[in-house]
């Protein structure tokens, strides 16, 4: 099987679609009878794109977010109409058994079988909470190029049932494949830990959160909670570049949490590794997710667990997370204080998390993966 994979993804950093394509296709490669090209709008090679620098690729999307909405959006346009126009090129010279679009849209391509992934529907159900630019981009791209899409992958069934639902796509057109934290998460020694958090300037105690800057993530839930917790705790937040009113700050100021509040900015795998596995926990108060990756991470890393109980996180975190009211700070406050105050609290949702997060792998997603594209090839 020859697979044309919009590669584009697996120039950032990281964190999210970034993470799902890379670790999938590092499994897929494995399989026999497999044969990946990666296309990333310039080149097609069967050697795997490397991970961005961090700071230049911070630097770039930084710059790009602050343009005007109109300006982003027919730069945005303008690139995906140009990649279109080379992928088809490309399909139309070579033979490839089925293209995999791991984009935001499907492409408009004919001529294979297309199968496209699909993370969540917060650009259709959430519009408030994107740039305006990504909005227009999704109304206009998305909806013309959704009938493209041979097949549907999701990650979590939660989102597969919206899709049918919202979409009207009929349920065997739409898979759910669930995805599974790196191998790279697991414990780190204690004193290993406490040095990656010392290098940091963090305290060694504290309550953590990972995620983007964007308005869904809730993260000023996590600031009001904090503000009327018991325990004064610190805060770790481990965020970088997104978009919206920063809410979370304003309140830190009108609260005096500065102190208590610490950011670092985008890390390494291993620093971040190190930061779930000294944790007192970690809080995921998102009032949306396709699914919710961190969570993983974290029960992987022996790190107990408070998330929100909307979308798809109940589903993922299973019977190991305190599940809170994404609406109610004080909810939040009442779980971050068991966590802090019980040891016997955090070592059940330690134990917990580690049988939770070894339910999930790569290995299966590839294989899962493959049966969906094998069947979809075969359809052709």
């Amino acid at each position: 099987m020859d697979i044309l994979l919009d590669a584009i993804p697996l120039n950032g950093l990281m964190t999210g679609i970034s993470r799902y394509v890379r670790n999938l296709y590092l499994q897929l490669e494995r399989l026999p009878g497999v044969t990946v090209y990666y296309f990333n709008g310039r080149s097609c090679t069967t050697r795997m794109p490397d991970q961005a620098r961090p700071g230049p690729w911070m630097k770039t999307t930084s710059f790009v977010w602050k343009l005007p909405d109109l300006l982003a959006f027919g730069f945005r346009a303008a690139t995906w109409l140009s990649y279109e126009l080379k992928v088809r090129r490309l399909i139309r010279h070579d033979s490839f058994t089925l293209y995999h679009e791991t984009a935001f849209t499907p492409s408009a391509v004919k001529d294979v079988p297309q199968v496209f992934t699909m993370y969540d529907l917060s650009l259709q159900k959430f519009r408030e909470m994107h740039p305006k630019e990504r909005v227009w981009f999704s109304d206009i791209f998305f909806k013309r190029r959704l009938d493209y899409a041979t097949h549907v992958i999701t990650i979590s069934d939660f989102i597969r049932s919206e899709i049918c639902d919202e979409l009207h796509l009929p349920a065997e057109k739409v898979t759910a494949i669930a995805i599974a934290p790196d191998p790279f998460f697991f414990p780190r020694e204690r004193q290993k830990a406490e040095v990656v958090v010392e290098a940091l300037g963090l305290p060694q105690d504290y309550i953590l959160f990972v995620g983007t800057r964007e308005p869904r993530k809730n993260l000023s839930l996590l600031i009001k909670a904090a503000a009327v917790c018991e325990s004064d705790i610190p805060i770790v937040l481990v965020v970088w570049e997104g978009w919206g009113r920063e809410e979370w700050l304003e309140i830190a100021k009108e609260q005096g949490l500065q102190n208590r509040i610490f950011t670092t900015g985008y890390v390494d795998e291993e620093s971040l590794a190190c930061l779930y596995s000294n944790a007192l926990a970690l809080v995921f108060p998102s009032l949306y997710e396709g699914f919710g990756l961190p969570l993983l991470e974290a029960m992987a890393c022996g790190c107990p667990v408070i998330c929100s109980d909307a979308a798809s996180l109940p589903e993922v975190a299973g019977n190991a997370a305190l599940l809170i009211d994404p609406s109610e700070f004080e909810d939040l406050a009442v779980a971050i204080d068991k966590v802090v105050s019980d040891s016997g609290i955090r070592m059940d949702l330690i134990q917990k998390g580690f049988e939770r997060a070894a339910q999930f792998s790569w290995e299966r997603t590839a294989k899962l993966t493959l049966e969906v594209f094998r069947s979809v090839a075969n359809q052709d």
